[in-house]
């Protein structure tokens, strides 16, 4: 099998905001580079000032500057730590910082991106080391992980991709993970040129007693410990999931003894979002179908009065007395039975007489403890042990219901997923691996139990006991002391489990292996996820410690066939049919499992912000389904019939490019550029004394000076050649843009060749673009989008939908943003209307930027406009918020592009159908108020 590398644009983006902070750095080739004692580094050209602008700039490009508390603004009122990272700072060892609790101190440049678990943030950071390397030169990357299984997850993504990615990039850096037994890689790490990517965990370097950070080593320069080594490369550290562990005083300064020259942050759950360049959250990746879309089974018991549950409310300890508790139990009462909780309780106290419930029977309170550290709890004296916030009820028939409709909902999935090459897989948590493994393993017995009546009711045989013990994975492993745990070093003398689950993907993708069902403590909530689980349940006895997020994540990722193929669902497909569907089974309520869900969206984005739409199931039973039905009477209207007639016509477009006028053009707009010379932080510090552990030192003063050049401190024919590269324009052409250039712009390029290279190519392709706008031409194909393509009835599952009864084609629109939902509301409640529609996906426009599909669809009766011969007048309007192509803050590049293109491809439809009412494409329109005002106003 084979993983394809997929071009997503949502990845790309999270690469260039990464990329970009450090537009303008000077290509490692281009810069004098120094070496201290034979270690090779990575060398900033940029200033502090340069990367605070950098980071300002992509924040305001991908909407974050609206979030001013996770901005760390090195630049300001830090007298101490302003500097310049110059080539002079590979020469000396860094000093351990001063660091915060928060964190938000540190010595290197600090950013992060925040990316929904599913969406691919691994590859991200992977490929984000590739484009480091070809765009500036940097060498030495550290990818820094919290554990084991994290660390297993990002050496088999680096050999999944490595073909297609040593391809693209024509590279292939050095990839190693750190083992004490294999330190001669540290000393390549260190020495040599080549890039190279380290893969450590956090534990590997925690403590001074690590072999890391021993203070001399014979094998090293100088005798330098390995960590000194590392720190003289300034590598670039890529924290992957740093809210586990990395933000203690101690990780932070373990970190920053790497010296390390930037510092970037991925993660979906940030706890310290510093510096933010780019956020792709719940909500974008769920609504742009990156993600599964994900269902909710629950299994909550109801109407389970009189049954035998307990929950310790709490225990009261004074000197005064011995401990009570308060304890919330059934009590029979003549209103009938009533979870309440008990008045406080001491030792002997009976849970059948308080109660007057005979489930409790036996329940006599032996011990109340509350120890020091540890959670309080009531023991009794048939040896049930209660702690407190847990509640002590007989689960095995809720597992048991659990586990059958997670069989049965893993055999429908099978057989529907197996005809297109795709292997289904279940995970389930548990929080007791003795349920799983040991004297009372109820869960496997349920599991067993289960499985075969599932099993016959959909193959109509009993399974063998061979075929049940096969299709079951799991991930805990018997310690020591003789109890089962979730270990991961103890994991990995199960050899052949921990290969299948943690390196061997392919092959648990594929039909070869039978395990299809893998059981897992809490060492596979964080860090661990397969692309073909479609179900999880959640078998607890007390709250789980999992969150939703991390729950969910384990299964969001979109699926792969037997290739290695990822399996899109198309838009339209039908209720029941999809492939990418995640069906979590919790055993609690649908309301109480959303509410921690949202709780935990609320605060990570402060308030609780629009959520995916979960399915909700109970039991099997769709209970959230929105038929949107098609309204015949406007669809088989003339009216109707007249526009779609006008509206269906598929053109195709054609581009003329005049490379001499874009040329022209481009000198134009290049010798309008104007950058300020290369300044250098300079940093005057006084060293008070030497010894051979320590440098103590005062700095005693700070300046900024210009960088002097008196020769041409950089090859011209390197800089031609990127240009040439970045934007596909001929080295020829590139020569005659230069030869162009004024003196003022030509002094602009020595001041600073990285700002100048990359404003430059930014110029050129705003050029080419408006020159193949301007020639553009479109005309109809003969061909048309078919009227049988709107279905009779569409199924959809989403909150996010508007009633039409009146004027839609279909009785309800499924919108995409506030403003089209006020849009369908004006327009249905507009006498003038005659019919409207929101466009289907599949009415697209091809245009060079992509293909565009337009908002609303709209037909208005003639009489109150302007006189027309026929009955109607046809309209196609994109809701945008602003009335103006020019409005940069509402419209990005391509949305102004795709407008444009629009422009031309209706218009080619009214010339070329030789009709007197064509449609009218009306874009952008800020609401319905002023589009209405807008056609009066042209009648």
């Amino acid at each position: 099998m084979d993983f394809k590398l997929e071009p997503l644009s949502y990845q790309e983006e999270a690469r260039d905001a990464v990329k970009a902070v450090f537009k303008g750095q000077l290509p490692t080739h281009l810069q004098a580079t120094t070496f201290l004692s034979g270690v090779t580094p990575n060398i900033l050209s940029l200033t502090k000032n340069d990367l605070y602008h950098n980071i300002k700039a992509i924040r305001e490009k991908n909407g974050l500057s609206a979030i001013p508390h996770d901005f760390y603004d090195f630049t300001a009122g830090n007298t101490d730590s302003t500097s310049a990272d110059t080539l002079a700072t590979a020469s000396f060892e860094p000093k351990m910082p001063s660091l915060k609790a928060n964190g938000h101190q540190s010595s290197a440049i600090d950013i992060s991106v925040e990316m929904e678990t599913g969406t691919g943030k691994t590859l991200v950071y992977i490929q984000t080391i590739f484009e480091l390397v070809q765009s500036y030169g940097f060498s030495k990357f550290i990818i820094l992980v919290p554990s084991i299984a994290i660390r297993e997850g990002v050496l088999q993504t680096w050999t999944l991709f490595k073909a297609p990615l040593e391809h693209r990039y024509n590279l292939s850096p050095n990839v190693f993970a750190y083992e004490r037994k294999k330190l001669s890689l540290i000393r390549n790490f260190a020495l040599q040129n080549h890039p190279q990517v380290m893969i450590v965990t956090l534990q590997s370097f925690n403590s001074d007693k690590n072999i890391l950070n021993q203070s001399r080593r014979e094998d090293l320069p100088e005798n330098i410990s390995y960590m000194k080594a590392i720190a003289r490369t300034r590598p670039i550290v890529i924290m992957d999931e740093p809210q586990e562990s990395m933000d203690t005083d101690n990780a932070r300064m373990r970190i920053e003894a790497m010296n390390p020259l930037c510092k970037i942050r991925y993660s979906a759950t940030h706890k310290y979002p510093i510096n933010l360049v780019y956020r792709l959250t719940p909500y974008q990746s769920y609504e742009q179908r990156l993600v599964k879309k994900i269902e909710i089974l629950t299994v909550a018991e109801k109407n389970d009065e009189a049954s035998m549950k307990l929950e310790l409310v709490a225990v009261d300890v004074r000197e005064s007395s011995s401990p009570q508790a308060i304890i919330k139990a059934w009590h029979n009462t003549p209103q009938g039975f009533v979870f309440k909780k008990t008045r406080k309780l001491s030792p002997n106290a009976h849970l059948e007489h308080l109660t007057q419930s005979q489930s409790y029977k036996g329940y006599v309170i032996e011990r109340i403890h509350k120890p020091i550290r540890d959670r309080a709890y009531v023991q009794f004296s048939n040896g049930i042990k209660i702690y407190e916030g847990d509640q002590a009820k007989d689960y095995t028939s809720i597992f048991s219901t659990q586990l059958y409709w997670l069989i049965d909902t893993h055999f429908r999935k099978r057989k529907r997923l197996k005809k297109r090459g795709i292997k289904c897989l279940s995970l389930i948590f548990i929080d007791r691996v003795n349920n799983y493994i040991g004297d009372h393993s109820i869960i496997k017995k349920s599991f067993i139990t289960q499985y075969k009546k599932v099993f016959k009711k959909h193959y109509n045989r009993i399974p063998t006991a061979k075929e049940i013990d096969e299709i079951q994975g799991y991930y805990f492993a018997k310690a020591k002391t003789g109890d089962f745990t979730d270990n991961e070093r103890s994991m990995q003398k199960d050899k052949a489990l921990y290969n299948l689950i943690f390196k061997d993907k392919e092959k648990l993708l594929s039909f070869e292996s039978p395990v299809e069902f893998i059981f897992s403590h809490s060492a596979l909530g964080v860090g661990w996820d397969n692309p073909n689980i479609f179900n999880i349940a959640t078998l607890n006895q007390r709250h789980s410690e999992i969150k939703k997020r991390q729950e969910l994540g384990r299964g969001l990722r979109i699926c792969v066939d037997q290739t290695g193929n990822r399996i899109h669902d198309d838009k339209n497909v039908p209720e029941g049919e999809e492939c990418n569907i995640l069906t979590v089974i919790p055993n609690e309520s649908y309301e109480t499992f959303l509410s921690q869900y949202q709780s935990e969206l609320a605060e990570i984005y402060g308030t609780t912000p629009r959520r995916p739409q979960l399915r909700h199931s109970h039991l099997g039973e769709n209970r959230s389904g929105k038929r949107i039905s098609r309204r015949n009477k406007h669809f088989t209207s003339q009216a109707f019939r007249h526009f779609w007639q006008r509206l269906a016509q598929k053109t195709s477009y054609l581009v003329t490019f005049d490379e001499k006028k874009v040329v022209a053009e481009a000198i134009d707009s290049i010798n309008e550029i104007v950058i300020p010379k290369v300044v250098v932080e300079v940093q005057l510090a006084k060293i008070e004394s030497l010894s051979e552990k320590n440098i103590d030192d005062t700095i005693t003063g700070r300046d900024q000076v210009s960088l002097q050049t008196t020769a041409e401190p950089f090859p011209l024919t390197d800089i031609i050649s990127e240009i040439s590269h970045e934007t596909n324009l001929v080295k020829k052409s590139v020569i005659e843009i230069f030869k162009k250039l004024t003196p003022a712009t030509k002094k602009s390029l020595i001041n600073n060749p990285g700002t100048f290279m990359h404003e430059a190519c930014r110029r050129i392709k705003t050029v080419m673009l408006d020159n193949m706008i301007r020639t553009l031409k479109y005309r109809r194909t003969g061909q048309t989008f078919d009227l049988t393509a709107f279905a009779e009835q569409l199924i959809k599952h989403t909150e996010k939908i508007e009633p039409t009864p009146k004027k839609g084609l279909y009785d309800h629109i499924v919108w995409d943003s506030e403003l089209e939902k006020q849009f369908a509301k004006a327009a249905e409640n507009d006498p003038q209307v005659v019919c409207f529609l929101k466009l289907p996906p599949f009415y697209v426009i091809n245009t060079p930027v992509g293909d565009y599909n337009p908002d609303f669809g709209l037909i208005l009766k003639h009489k109150k406009i302007r006189a027309r011969r026929d009955d109607e007048y046809y309209f196609v309007i994109e809701i945008k918020g602003t009335h103006r192509l020019d409005d940069r803050k509402i419209l990005s590049r391509d949305e102004i592009y795709k407008i444009k293109c629009a422009i031309k491809h209706f218009q080619a439809l009214g010339i070329e159908a030789n009709i007197e009412n064509p449609i009218e494409y009306r874009a952008p329109i800020k609401d319905y108020a002023s589009f209405k005002k807008d056609i009066e106003n042209a009648s």
